[in-house]
């Protein structure tokens, strides 16, 4: 069982770019099947990278026993999972291997009230569970209070009011924001319509000279903006 089901690319491509300044320094976990085939049971984003990195060899521990467990353990304390990942890998191992929440929460190293929160999330509605296994950005703890709701549509009306106090709260954050796209393309557009609009016919030297200056400098920085867009 292999308890990530969402690969994030950006965390991919950042990983790449580290393995290719410094190598994989935590090894991978892997196991031989019946047809001799190396399986990976706990490194997959590693093996990703590396591959991209152009890497033939990484370095690699061969296991023997129950990966399932294995392969959840060592991504939960390694942190690379969403709340939802853990959940839904936790309960998975919990009924694939008969065991208690105790004996569970004994293997994984979570106290048995944390661990029944953490399973609490697998009562979320599916589309719920669906939309957050790959977001990083959904807290467990915010996950963990909708699902204390004891109806299915208490969850779904206080996730809905989550999503909508998360996007006033960027939609804020971008109106302050004077980089943001909507802030700088209408200033820009507003530049652009007062040059086309320009008379300088009655201007005198100096003006004009202080305007080629400004152009100028103007037409540079244009050219590093369009250099940094195409990069």
């Amino acid at each position: 069982m292999q308890p990530r089901k969402c690969i994030d690319q950006q965390g991919i491509d950042e990983l790449t770019a580290s393995i290719t300044r410094i190598g994989v320094i935590q090894p991978i976990v892997f196991r031989i099947d019946d047809q001799q085939n190396k399986i990976v049971v706990a490194g997959e984003r590693r093996v990703s990278a590396a591959q991209k990195a152009g890497l033939v060899t990484i370095p690699a521990i061969f296991i023997a026993g129950n990966y399932s467990e294995i392969a959840l353990v060592e991504n939960i304390l390694r942190q690379d999972l969403t709340a939802v990942e853990e959940a839904e890998g936790l309960q998975s191992l919990m009924i694939e291997q008969g065991y208690t929440q105790e004996q569970l929460g004994g293997i994984v190293g979570k106290a048995q009230n944390t661990l029944s929160e953490i399973l609490s999330l697998n009562k979320l509605p599916q589309e719920i569970r669906n939309e957050c296994r790959g977001d990083r950005n959904i807290s467990k703890n915010t996950l963990i209070s909708i699902a204390k709701k004891k109806q299915v549509r208490a969850m779904t009306t206080a996730y809905k009011a989550y999503k909508t106090k998360q996007q006033k709260g960027k939609t804020a954050r971008q109106k302050k924001d004077p980089n943001a796209p909507q802030n700088v393309i209408p200033s820009i557009n507003k530049a652009l319509k007062n040059i086309q609009l320009m008379d300088t016919s009655a201007w005198t030297s100096d003006d004009k000279a202080t305007l080629q200056v400004i152009l100028a400098n103007l037409r540079i920085e244009i050219e590093n903006c369009q250099a940094n867009l195409e990069a």
